[in-house]
């Protein structure tokens, strides 16, 4: 079935809107949910684990219909901590496309306790139906039971369904830095209230963005840049393409994104050149 599949996807299909995903389903003979197990495999072909070696592949169906396809990311030689696990990416993902909620996620492995945190900070996380290969199909509030989230902080924002306090964008902002303030007021920061966004511009013109995204555990949390670096691997992109980037973030910040930000293109695209700018609130 894997390979019928991928002979009926666009290249690099990692986000497949509701009208394709309906018709690959119909034409496969396969429900919604089947389709989203048989698309785990061409998922993980796309992951870049080279610490572990373990590839994790990940489908979350938006409440749009939409698919979005998730991997897990490590870059050798940085912390641990700098590591993206499949879920945290396909939601990643469907924040990119301006999906506004997820009702199903299919995932090649038992989601860790760090996913379980994640995936409760959706709006009705708990009603979230999880998908794993050879099993039955099980909500999140199952495998998170008493669970901690925006609710117990008095957040009533939650992931995919924020709403934001823009930055205000200078008039006079050119284009990169414009597409870095727009990636910001994106954010869902609200316990901090420091929203951040990144543009990378690649060598060929291109650029791409990431927004930050909180969790009420704080760790996990997305900065804007590995929002920005999941978008080059579903376009299947080399790091090594970056040869500029901008951030921004609140001048007043009392939560930054500049170092994290700096020690990670420093590691992925050395010969990037970074420039941050600091938003009045």
């Amino acid at each position: 079935m894997t390979e019928k599949l991928k002979s009926l996807l666009p290249p690099h299909p990692f986000h497949l809107p509701a009208d394709l995903a309906t018709r690959l389903a119909e034409t496969l003979g396969l429900s919604a949910e089947q389709l989203m197990l048989e698309l785990i495999p061409v998922a993980r072909s796309y992951a870049r684990p080279p610490v572990s070696r373990f590839q994790v592949g990940a489908v979350a169906r938006g409440r749009s219909g939409d698919l979005y396809l998730g991997v897990n990311l490590e870059f050798p030689g940085q912390s641990l901590i700098q590591t993206v696990h499949a879920e945290q990416c396909a939601v990643t993902n469907a924040m990119s496309h301006g999906e506004t909620g997820l009702e199903a996620l299919a995932v090649s492995s038992e989601p860790c306790g760090f996913c379980r945190q994640l995936l409760n900070e959706l709006a009705d996380g708990g009603r979230l139906t999880v998908l794993i290969p050879s099993q039955a199909p099980i909500p999140l509030a199952e495998l998170l039971p008493r669970s901690f989230g925006p609710g117990d902080l008095g957040i009533e924002d939650r992931l995919l369904a924020q709403t934001v306090e823009p930055l205000e964008i200078p008039p006079e902002a050119p284009g990169l830095i414009r597409e870095a303030f727009l990636a910001a007021n994106r954010s869902y920061a609200p316990y901090s209230r420091d929203p951040a966004g990144i543009a990378l511009r690649t060598a060929d013109g291109s650029v791409l963005t990431g927004a930050y995204a909180e969790n009420a555990a704080f760790n996990p949390s997305t900065s804007p840049l590995h929002a920005a670096l999941i978008q080059m691997v579903g376009q299947g992109r080399d790091f090594g393409e970056i040869v500029e980037a901008v951030l921004v973030e609140p001048e007043s910040a009392q939560v930054s994104q500049i170092g994290v930000t700096r020690l990670l293109l420093e590691q992925v695209a050395p010969q990037a050149s970074l420039t941050v700018h600091l938003a009045r609130t």
